[in-house]
Formats: structure tokens, C-alpha cells, sequence
């Protein structure tokens, strides 16, 4: 074993060499999904991990087992217990789940769609048809770009979109398909446990109307200062042409939420579900589970959006768009199906 001596007023000190050091310690490679996440190691602090993915924070620890944990803002913690040998080396990946808070939605029935004589009714709105839904989870925002910029850094997405110059953070995404969400739910999935998915059409308006039967969860009319909508036009002369038309996407939660506390719901991003495009509710399920046939090569989308008319953001309004199809007002909020 090789020692270097020092000298220090009179006595002489003999310390392990780097190469001793090294067969004596393990070595542990860190990098975390996001990166620059706080790093400790058996409940103490060692610092921050490198912002990509291509570089690892490097530490020697003593043979043995440790608890490596990551801590970021905006990210559900990750601990992970390693065990160390001496004279070896190991890399390990820390993914930071998003932290995306679900809300519980009970179980129930309602009638899906729109009355005969709901103002501005697009006849796909019917006909109106009871549904009954059991308990499922519902995303309180809209997926923003700090959650789907992970999943990018992960390699589970592949496009990195445009946030049009507005921001990103906690905007919701835009510019991503329907394919490409399907790839964030896997990604959601496997780092965060199974049962996330999109949500069904069914539970979409279930959850979106929260109990109420007028037009918004507002009521039987909206207004600028609940949501984020062209208003440069008038809803039925109800008061909803406010003349505020912001012309992009605003933080999510910058509005107060709908009664069982979703925020966004209406205006903002659109929203896709899982289901197929149908001209109506003709054989639809009742179930509230997702409709896969009809015109597949359509996805229902739901909300209304920034860009939109006011009458588009209705609890009841559905329109589609293709699963290739990216838009800057297209984006999307998770689901989860309840496991017992």
C-alpha cells in the first residue's frame, strides 16, 4: 500500500494516496432527468448535478449502501439506494417525475352534449345521451413545457416544439401531435407508475362541467377574467366580449379553476383525448369509456384555446384534429385510471 507523508511541525503525517484512495472507495456517476437537480447522499447535501444528460456528477464513497436522492423545484423527489464496492465504478440516472398534480374525480352520470337549444350548438353535440363515469384521475393544469421539456431531455420525446416566443415553463406545450403525447404518457408510465393516459372524451366533458349543466362551468357565460379566449367576439350577447384578446397562451393556473378545481378548462390550449372523431353521439358508449371507432385518423379535441372563438371553449364544443397534426393552440392534460 502506498502512503504520502507530510511534515508539519516536527511529526509526520502519512496519507493514503490517490491510487489507495481509490482502491479503498466505490465511485458513483450521477446524472439526473432534469439536470441541475440537487443532489444528496445519505440525507446530506453534495451539490447540484450537471445541467445534460452527457455529463455525471462524480463522487467516491465508502464501500457499503447509500441513499442517493435528487430534489429539484417544480419535480417530485427521487431517492435510490446504491450499494458501493470498493475499487469500482458505477452510473447511475435519477429520473425527476413531473410534478403534475392529480385531482380525484368521483364517479357519476350526466348527459353528455349539448341541449337543442344551447346558443351556437354544432349538431355533432348530439344528441344528448346519459353517461355514467367511474372514478378516475384528471391533471389540475394542462402538461406544461417544463414537463414535457423533461421527457425530451430523457430521449423519451422526440420533438422539442416551438414555443412561438411566449416562453416556456410553465405554459402549457403546444406544438406537439397526438402521437407525440402518446410518447409522454409512456414516458409518464415508467417513471411515475401505470395508469396514466389521455383522457376519454366522455370524462373530459364529465370533469369539465364539475355538476353544472349551462354552457361553461362558469355558467351560462364566460369572461376574460375567467379564461384565456379571443374576446373580440360576443357568446349569445352575454357579456363575454370583453374586447382582451392576449393572442398567445398564458401560465397555467392564471385563472381561477372550475368547481372541482381544474384550471384551464376552458380557453388556453386546446385539449386532445384519446378517442376517435364521430359526427355525433350515435352509438356512442355509456360507459364514459374512450370511442375507438368511427373516423380514427381524427382525434377529439376539447377547451377551446387562446386563439379561439368564445363559443368554442363550451363545455360541450368537440372538434378534431389529425394524430400528425401539430398546432401552436394544441396541447393536452393527463389522466390516470384509478387502480385499486
Amino acid at each position: 500500500m502506498r502512503y504520502s507523508t507530510i511534515f508539519l511541525l516536527g511529526f509526520a503525517f502519512f496519507l493514503p494516496s490517490a491510487a489507495t484512495l481509490a482502491d479503498s472507495t466505490g465511485a458513483v456517476r450521477i446524472f439526473t432527468v432534469p439536470g441541475n437537480a440537487e443532489l444528496s447522499v445519505d440525507g446530506e447535501r453534495k451539490g447540484n448535478s450537471p445541467a445534460t444528460a452527457e455529463e455525471t456528477f462524480l463522487i467516491n464513497l465508502a464501500p457499503g449502501e447509500h441513499r442517493i436522492s435528487a430534489a429539484k423545484q417544480g419535480f417530485d423527489p427521487v431517492e435510490r439506494t446504491v450499494m458501493v464496492a470498493a475499487g469500482t465504478e458505477q452510473t447511475i440516472k435519477l429520473d425527476l417525475a413531473p410534478e403534475i398534480v392529480m385531482i380525484s374525480i368521483p364517479g357519476g352520470c350526466f348527459m353528455m352534449g349539448s341541449p337543442e337549444t344551447e346558443p351556437e350548438r354544432d349538431p355533432d353535440e348530439g344528441p344528448q345521451h346519459k353517461v355514467c363515469i367511474q372514478p378516475f384521475e384528471l391533471a389540475k393544469y394542462e402538461t406544461t413545457f417544463d414537463d414535457w421539456d423533461a421527457c425530451v431531455t430523457d430521449g423519451a420525446c422526440v420533438r422539442k416544439p416551438s414555443d412561438e416566443g411566449w416562453g416556456r415553463g410553465k405554459r402549457p406545450v403546444i406544438n406537439v401531435t397526438w402521437n407525440d403525447m402518446q410518447d409522454f404518457v409512456r414516458w409518464m408510465n415508467r417513471i411515475s407508475g401505470p395508469g396514466y393516459r389521455l383522457p376519454f372524451e366522455a370524462e373530459w366533458e364529465y370533469a369539465a362541467r364539475a355538476g353544472t349543466t349551462t354552457s361553461f362551468s362558469t355558467g351560462d357565460c364566460i369572461s376574460t377574467d375567467q379564461a384565456n379566449y379571443d374576446g373580440t367576439f360576443d357568446y349569445a350577447r352575454c357579456g363575454a366580449h370583453t374586447g382582451v384578446n392576449l393572442d398567445k397562451t398564458v401560465e397555467v393556473g392564471s385563472y381561477a379553476p372550475n368547481p372541482w378545481g381544474l384550471y384551464d378548462i376552458h380557453g388556453n390550449a386546446n385539449e386532445l383525448t384519446q378517442d376517435c372523431w364521430n359526427d355525433g353521439y350515435d352509438g356512442a358508449p355509456n360507459d364514459g369509456s374512450a370511442w375507438l371507432e368511427g373516423n380514427c385518423a381524427r382525434r377529439v379535441v376539447r377547451g377551446g384555446s387562446w386563439r379561439g372563438y368564445v363559443g368554442d371553449t363550451r363545455s360541450a364544443y368537440r372538434c378534431r384534429s389529425a394524430p400528425a397534426f401539430a398546432h401552436r393552440s394544441l396541447g393536452f392534460r393527463l389522466a390516470k385510471t384509478t387502480i385499486p
